[in-house]
């Protein structure tokens, strides 16, 4: 498995043997959508409830191959565990070859911005999922998420309204739906209705950026919650003599140690439910309203609901 693509093929086949529901979305979807050249991570979907069968997918693994080693990565991120990523944490791992090759693997329980997920039949979560998920706070994702949605508009999908950033073909594409389809979509995306008297490129645009800054903030304080919540653990952890992570171990018992110092230094398993999801919005909206150097009625017209938003 010493390339990217050769790792998704074998672990999309492992899962699927596993009886495990999953979706390969982010990064390598795009390159399954031919929208990307390449990249070395992957990220997956995975039902909360099949992620007992997934860690005894990795055990054997490394029983299979003793080379073989599955560990969780450095960087911020939770057990892989129901009681976590049912609370949209993601746990991120780095699966390692018996001939050294390395693969990081972030695994999604319940991903954000979604309520729910879909897949084909090989396992490739749907263009409207990997779009919804692009809509971050990092520039380089947005590119994707125009790409993706012309993508559904050739496929004459109208959930392409609901993604499409280049301001003339959001009209161009407005004009093609029939008004008796146009309600549901201005209601997951309240922008479209300024389309109905609104033809200026220029003014539609303004309307996309403010629209995206919006996007932009809400996964800016929806991330901040999970690190600032894996930031208290991980200082009170360190303090612990002795204390190493990650490491080289069998995977079974890195994720125990994992899970018990969770339970000693009391890492949240639902951040946004401690600190309130309306409070976190509200929070977003006002940096929005500076950042987009707008007012609060000017964003009520453009704002998506919460339930796009942050489900």
């Amino acid at each position: 498995m010493n390339s990217p693509l050769d790792f998704l093929r074998v672990f999309r086949v492992r899962l699927r043997e596993a009886g495990i529901r999953f979706a390969l979305t982010s990064g390598m979807a795009c390159v399954e959508y031919g929208l990307q050249q390449s990249t070395k991570d992957t990220d997956w979907i995975i039902a909360p409830d099949d992620l007992g069968k997934l860690r005894t997918l990795f055990a054997g693994l490394e029983a299979a191959s003793p080379g073989c080693r599955v560990m969780y990565r450095s960087l911020f991120g939770a057990p892989l565990d129901f009681e976590f990523l049912s609370h949209g944490w993601t746990s991120h791992l780095l699966v390692r070859d018996p001939d050294g090759a390395e693969h990081k693997v972030d695994i999604f329980g319940v991903p954000p911005r979604l309520a729910s997920w879909t897949a084909d039949d090989t396992g490739l979560a749907t263009r409207h999922v990997v779009a919804q998920m692009k809509k971050t706070d990092r520039e380089k994702d947005w590119p994707m998420v125009d790409s993706i949605a012309w993508q559904l508009w050739e496929h004459r999908s109208s959930e392409a309204l609901l993604h499409i950033q280049d301001q003339r073909k959001l009209i161009d594409a407005w004009g093609k739906i029939p008004p008796a389809d146009r309600h549901a979509l201005a209601q997951k995306r309240p922008l479209l209705r300024l389309l109905d008297h609104e033809k200026n490129p220029d003014r539609v645009f303004a309307a996309v950026r403010i629209e995206r800054i919006i996007w932009a903030c809400v996964d800016e304080v929806r991330y901040g919650s999970y690190k600032q919540a894996w930031k208290t653990f991980y200082r009170a952890w360190k303090k612990e003599p002795g204390w190493q992570w990650p490491v080289d171990e069998p995977f079974s018992s890195q994720h125990q140690r994992l899970l018990d110092a969770a339970s000693r230094h009391e890492l949240a398993k639902d951040p946004v439910g401690h600190d309130g999801r309306e409070a976190l919005l509200d929070r977003a909206m006002k940096m929005a309203e500076v950042r987009s150097n707008s007012d609060a009625e000017k964003l009520g017209r453009i704002t998506p609901p919460v339930s796009e938003l942050w489900p």
